[in-house]
This record gives structure tokens, sequence and C-alpha cells, in this order.
């Protein structure tokens, strides 16, 4: 199982968050993290006791697929277990609950940092295909990134709670170069090859130059199949997705970047399929009508005096997007306009004038650096108030006095490299005891 492990995400492409992937894979390959740890396990709910009323079944079932871990392209069974979430056991279960007739709709419950690359666009391009058949919905429970986030993307509706995480639209992929401690325990490996490009990647020598050109090729070609395939999924501009540089956004801020549908915990996903009709949910990034409880509860209006239907108002998110993509905003703002939050009755072309008066103060006062442009517009900072900090540093200059517009450093790089430390195989055999 574990050698299975490593060679299936060793040099291989995936569709990971980065530092929580590194943590999965070393508990993996230190006997740390089983079969336990991931779980695949489908629910046929039974919520008709909850206001539904239906002629033609007496029972309003939803099927839930409760996904959690890291996932692999097929299955890899052990002694340990049948090992962690695969992309073919999930096709077989989604296909399951489609197929059933008494089942009216499909929550796919996720919470995992992703997993290969390898037959996650296929999976997510059937559940894709399958849309309006019956509505599909992603509960993101606690956190969906990179596969995850794929996934969850080719349903109807994206439903997060306020702590959720999606996002990590990138690739990422890890070679282990075991040379220095080869030597260091005295191990000379002589490779007989026939082929210049035959030993690429081994882990018992350093990355050649060609071969590192060659990976980088492949990830991005990767990565610009993962942006194509979200944009399609939630009908945004391919470019605004890949803007975001594959940065996570948590609750609200998915939902202002147009990554999620709306706030919504397991119980009120529940509550909102046992109120209303099985009718075909709206599209991602669009409000719900049972979220305008008072338009329910007013008088009908007479037909007469009915006023004519009123135009399609544009999610004001995805119009930023869209907008922030054509610009000329240079990536950092891009992500940074992206994550600021929605101003009330801001038009998109204002919030861009917003962001480059900012980058023009910034670079006014000698402060063209990008990162301190991006942390006032993330924090939606007034630009009188851009303007006198700016003057405050200007005044400053040469002493130690420093504005601070951003939040401290997190331990993240430090848990990272813990982590890739914990991979090295002479402390992987030393915790197993060998």
């Amino acid at each position: 199982m574990v050698a299975s492990l490593a060679a299936a995400v060793l040099n291989q492409p995936l569709l990971v968050q980065p530092a929580i992937g590194e943590a999965l894979v070393g508990g993996y390959l230190e006997g740390k993290v089983t079969s336990d740890d991931s779980v695949l396990k489908a629910d046929r709910l039974d919520i008709s006791g909850t206001g539904v009323q239906r002629a033609d079944a007496p029972q309003n079932l939803i099927g839930v697929i409760n996904l959690s871990g890291g996932m692999v392209n097929r299955p890899m069974p052990g002694a340990s277990g049948p090992g962690p979430v695969s992309y073919a056991a999930v096709r077989d279960t989604f296909d399951q609950l489609l197929n059933d007739d008494a089942v009216t709709s499909i929550i796919l419950r996720l919470d995992t940092p992703g997993g290969m690359a390898s037959g996650c666009f296929d999976l997510v391009d059937h559940i894709f295909a399958s849309r309006g058949r019956k509505p599909i919905y992603a509960l993101v429970d606690d956190h969906a990134y990179s596969a995850g986030f794929a996934l969850a993307s080719a349903c109807d509706e994206i439903w997060i709670s306020r702590t959720g995480g999606v996002g990590s639209v990138g690739v990422v992929c890890y070679h282990h170069d075991w040379s220095g401690n080869n030597a260091q325990i005295g191990l000379k490996v002589t490779p007989l090859f026939a082929g210049a490009r035959k030993v690429d990647f081994n882990p018992n020598f350093p990355l050649s130059e060609e071969a590192h050109a060659e990976a980088m090729a492949d990830l991005e070609d990767m990565r610009t199949m993962f942006v194509d395939t979200v944009a399609r999924n939630l009908g945004m501009d391919a470019e605004a997705v890949r803007a975001t540089e594959a940065a996570c956004y948590r609750g609200q801020a998915a939902v202002a970047v147009g990554f999620a549908t709306r706030l919504g915990t397991w119980h009120d996903l529940i509550a909102h399929l046992g109120a209303a009709e099985s009718a075909p949910p709206p599209a991602p990034g669009n409000p719900d009508p049972d979220d305008e409880p008072e338009a329910a509860a007013a008088p009908p209006v007479p037909e007469a005096a009915a006023a004519p239907p009123a135009a399609v108002v544009e999610n004001p998110a995805a119009a930023l997007a869209a907008a922030v993509a054509t610009s000329e905003l240079p990536p950092a703002l891009v992500v940074a306009l992206l994550r600021r939050p929605l101003q009330e009755g801001e038009p998109a072309a204002s919030a861009i004038e917003y962001a480059t008066a900012v980058q023009d103060a910034c670079a006014a006062a000698l402060r063209g650096d990008d990162t301190l442009a991006a942390s006032f517009i993330e924090k939606s900072t007034d630009l009188d108030t851009v303007r006198a900090q700016l003057l405050s540093m200007k005044a400053e200059e040469g002493r130690s006095t420093q504005v601070v517009t951003a939040h401290p450093a997190s331990m993240a790089d430090q848990r990272a490299a813990d982590n890739k430390a914990k991979l090295n195989p002479t402390h992987i055999y030393k915790q197993r005891g060998n």
C-alpha cells in the first residue's frame, strides 16, 4: 500500500492543496494515515416529512455521497483496507444514485484537499454532463480544494459553510532527490539504461534542467485544462479563474469570487430541499428565490397592475470577475480585487478604477511593489487613508517604523518544510521501526 501510493504521488501531477496535501502524503507514507481516514459512503436520506408532497412517490429521497480524504484514480486496496477514495468508486456511486428513480436530488458532501490529476477531469466531465437529469448539489463541509473543487464545480450549486474553503485551481508535482541521503549512508546507484530520458525523475539523481522544463510545460498544460474546466462549469471567464493563481477562498469570500453559490450548512441544505419543489436550481452564483421570503409573503398583484418583467440582474461577483479579466491590472491586484468585499451598488468599472488609483498612489510614493497596493485593495482601504499612510511612510523613510497592512505571516512555510522532511526515506523507515 505504501509503495503503491508513493509511486502514484511522486513525480505525478497532483490536484491538491499543497500544505494539506504534503501532510496527507507524508501521513500515508509513514503509516499514520490509514484507510479509515478516507471515506466514501452513499446514503439515501428520506426528507418527505419536511413538507414536500409528491404524488408519484411516497418518499422524497436525497442521495448523499460522503467523500473525505485524498483521492486517487483507481482503487488501491492493501493490507490496511481499501485505500484512498478512488474516482472510479465515486463515479459508480454517483451513477447508482443518478439512475435510482426514487432519488430526487444528489448531494456531494466534500471534505478533501484534492488528489491525483489522473482520472479527475473524466469524472468532472461525467458529473457535468449529468446536469439536468436531477438537481446535483455540492456541499463543502469543510473544504474542497483543487481536485475536490473540480468535482464541486461540476454540480448545479455549490453550498459552503462560513469556515469552508474552496479553490486552489492549480497543479503541483513533487520530485524527491535522495542522492544526498544515499551519499551519506554510502549507497551508490548506477543506472543502466537505453534512451537519454529514461531515468528522468528518478529519485536517486538530481533533476536535470531538461526534465524540469518538461515537467513545468506539462503542469502548465494541465493547469490550462483545469482553468478551462472550472470556467465552463461555473460560467466564468477563464482568465478570471486563472487570475486567482491557485488561491484558496473561505466562506463568503468564495461566494464573492464566484467559486460558490451561497453560504449554508448541511442542515441548511437539507431544509432547503425539504421546503422547495424539485425544480432545477439556479446557475452557480445567481440568487435563489427562496432567499426572499418577503416576496413570497406579499399579497398577489392584480394582473392588470402587474409590472412588465424586470431585466435579469447580473451577479455582481461574476460581473466583476469578467471585467477584471479584461483589465490591465497586474495579477497580484486582480486577485486582491477579487478577494475584496463587494461594495453594495458599486459597478465593476468603479472597482477597477479604485484599484488603479491605489496602484498609482503607491507608485507615486515610490512604493511601486504590487504587494503593498494589493494589501490596501484587499482591505478596501479608503483612498484618502491610503494616501495618508503612504505620506506617513514617506516621512518615516530611513527609520524602522513601517505601516503594516497585512496579517502576520503564518507558520504554513514551516509546516510545509516539516512535512517535506518527514518524507525522507530514512525518517520513514525509522518511524516504521525498520
